[in-house]
């Protein structure tokens, strides 16, 4: 029986020869592995290693990641056209299968050459660029000027790209709508664009100002005035209004428009080619109405920050006198000042005298103090019968009240 059964002996062997391993090293490998671990825990304190370990295996696993990460995305770094080509345009010739023949058509010359990537001659790359061209960009706010020797509305108007206009429809207060009389020292308002600078009145309203100058609100809701749709706006509050357009300036003084009975060397504007030598002044001014009244804007009025004179209460008529010794430099119309006079002291004070009715001086005639000038009117830029009154030291305006009594 037992020889007569061989397979089933051999399939038994068989069976207990895949039962038995192979080979020993699982288990020595394991028990390699329980020792070092067992050491490692007598003999370290796991506790105090274990951020170390923490942090090393953290490490390890970022720098294989990466390896790993660099590895399978195939970054290569496209060979420069210039090195690929020699000048000559390299083209892509495109060859029919050959049904019969199923052995792929070799690359043309050209192509094999000059080892042609299509993958990198898609490739778009940019080229440096050695000078940053930067736009030019509106300021942010109104700036201010200081006239220097020598300016006149167009230099001042060329240096700051605005037109001659916008300097003098932002500047009414200081030039008087007479921009002829320009002097040295004298602080004008400049705009960041193109417009007018605009003296917000008591009954102002954003829809009034805007239908004033006939510009959409959007002129006023700018980036300079810092308004929202909705706010208010208060009474001295300067507003650029963008592309408004005011009334047409005159560049040169006017030719008479009011009868006079001054001297006989009388005449209108700025006097030229007159002698401006005269007394001396004695240092110290007197009111040039006689009374401290005032009836309209201060130096620099909240209401007007741009005022740069005084202005006096007297009625139509009324007598006007010098401040102070000196020589009638200025006699006679001046836009927004009406009929003006100006007196040289020749002590670097200039005092001014706006919107008389009629004078009694003329140029280059010498004044003493208390001198009767001219009469009280409302000529030019006025709402009524006053004296708008300035006092210069040097061109400069300077607060009238300061140095009378």
């Amino acid at each position: 029986m037992k020889d007569t059964d061989p397979l089933i002996s051999d399939e038994k062997e068989g069976r207990a020869t895949s039962a038995v391993p192979s080979s020993p090293r699982p288990l020595i490998l394991r028990f390699v592995a329980w020792c070092m671990v067992t050491v490692w825990r007598m003999g370290v304190d796991w506790h105090t290693k274990r951020p170390y370990l923490i942090r090393a295996t953290a490490h390890l696993s970022i720098i294989i990641l990466t390896l790993i990460t660099i590895g399978l995305s195939g970054i290569g770094i496209p060979t420069p056209r210039a090195a690929r080509s020699s000048g000559a345009a390299t083209s892509l010739v495109l060859i029919a299968p050959d049904v019969q023949n199923p052995t792929p058509p070799s690359l043309p010359m050209a192509l094999s050459a000059n080892h042609l990537d299509i993958a990198t001659a898609a490739t778009v790359a940019r080229l440096p660029v050695p000078h940053t061209v930067i736009p030019d960009r509106l300021r942010a706010n109104v700036a201010t000027y200081v006239v220097q020797p020598g300016d006149t509305i167009f230099d001042v108007a060329n240096r700051f790209d605005l037109t001659p206009e916008t300097v003098v429809w932002s500047n009414r207060e200081a030039l008087q709508d007479a921009p002829w009389l320009i002097q040295l020292g004298l602080e004008l308002f400049i705009l960041p664009v193109d417009g007018i600078y605009h003296l917000v009145l008591a009954d102002d309203t954003v829809e009034s100002v805007a239908a004033e100058y006939e510009v959409e609100l959007d002129a006023l809701y700018n980036e300079w005035n810092a308004l929202e749709v909705g706010d208010p706006i208060y009474e001295g509050q300067m507003l650029v209004v963008s592309g408004a357009t005011g009334d047409e300036v005159a560049w040169s003084p006017p030719e008479p428009e009011y009868a006079t009975s001054g001297s006989s060397s009388y005449s209108y504007g700025v006097c030229s080619g007159v002698p401006v030598t005269g007394p001396g002044a004695n240092g110290w001014f007197i009111l040039p109405t006689g009374s401290p009244r005032v009836s309209g804007w201060y130096f620099g009025d909240p209401r007007n920050p741009s005022h740069i004179g005084l202005d006096y209460a007297c009625r139509l008529g009324d007598p006007l006198y010098a401040a102070d010794n000196g020589v009638v430099t200025i006699a006679g119309w001046n836009g927004g000042y009406g009929i003006l006079v100006e007196i040289n002291h020749g002590n670097a004070f200039v005092t001014r005298y706006g919107h008389f009715s009629d004078l009694a001086v003329g140029c280059g005639q010498s004044v003493y103090q208390g001198q009767l000038l001219g009469y009280c009117g409302s000529t030019g830029w006025s709402s009524g019968p006053h004296l708008h009154f300035e006092t210069r030291y040097n061109g400069v305006p300077q607060d009238p009240q300061a140095y009378l009594p």
